[in-house]
């Protein structure tokens, strides 16, 4: 389990995010211990100082940290594993510290079987339809998966998550990448269509050799058919393609019997404290 959650805190929260270039003031800066992430993203859950092993008292990290994070508008927070016993989590607490967000952290050690995925009809070209599926498999055979190549299709990519999410326009708005993510090397997003239709989307990020899964989602009309684990699938197929051999991502507890389906493993709850005003 060590290997595991060394995985999880490497590469959710302790090394910098390719995605941060593409964001307006996104940063990052490691300090005794402590790893800064910061953009123009709103929230704690986007801005956050990462205290997963051996770092200062609070009171030595807070001054660094209220500079860094002196130009985020909509608060930002401490990120700790969760009912670890790390003595930062004991000092918000004492402090009357709200917890902002407290989201599993699942890791898949190896990715699986990337060949036997990709005769099932995960390619890594542009575009892949699905073959007839295995019986029970709830994979119809208009299912299209595509890697998004242009600016258009990011942009589809980005609607589709802030619908499926039901996110309010501003806060969509500001999801938008100010650099678009097309043609980076480090970054990889998918969209699944139906009927002409797109419906569903998962991409993934680099963070050493493991990817990073985010932004699964799917339009509620065509839940649980099994959309997103295909979305997330072709996501770790072309990962490992690209030399990535982990996997890891944060998701709700809802989602547990869909990842551990998929082979990831619940590794431990990264849990967000919102800082308190100075």
């Amino acid at each position: 389990m060590n290997s595991l959650r060394t995985i999880a805190h490497e590469s959710l929260c302790l090394t910098e995010g390719p995605y941060l270039k593409h964001y307006l003031h996104g940063r990052f800066r490691l300090w005794n211990g402590v790893a800064f992430t910061g953009s123009s993203l709103p929230g704690a859950g986007f801005n956050f100082a990462a205290v997963l092993g051996a770092a200062p008292p609070l009171d030595e990290i807070l001054p660094v940290a209220r500079e860094f994070f002196a130009i985020t508008e909509k608060g930002w927070g401490i990120l700790v594993e969760a009912d670890a016993g790390h003595p930062i989590e004991a000092e918000v607490k004492a402090r009357d510290w709200t917890i902002d967000e407290d989201e599993p952290a699942y890791v898949m050690e190896r990715i699986r079987n990337p060949v036997s995925a990709l005769e099932t009809g995960f390619l890594i070209g542009p575009e892949t339809r699905f073959p007839k599926q295995k019986p029970g498999f709830k994979l119809g055979p208009d299912l299209i998966i595509r890697y998004v190549q242009t600016q258009l299709e990011e942009a589809v990519y980005h609607s589709l998550v802030a619908m499926a999410f039901g996110a309010p326009f501003e806060f969509a708005s500001q999801m938008l990448p100010t650099i678009p993510y097309a043609g980076a090397s480090d970054i990889a997003l998918f969209l699944g269509s139906l009927d002409g239709s797109d419906i569903a989307a998962a991409g993934y990020s680099r963070s050493g050799s493991t990817a990073v899964v985010w932004g699964v989602a799917t339009l509620k009309p065509y839940r649980g058919r099994g959309f997103g684990a295909a979305l997330s699938r072709a996501a770790l197929v072309h990962a490992a393609a690209q030399g990535c051999t982990s996997a890891s991502l944060r998701s709700g507890p809802k989602s547990r019997p869909l990842y551990e389906r998929l082979g990831f493993r619940y590794v431990c709850n990264h849990r967000t404290y919102a800082a308190r005003p100075a």
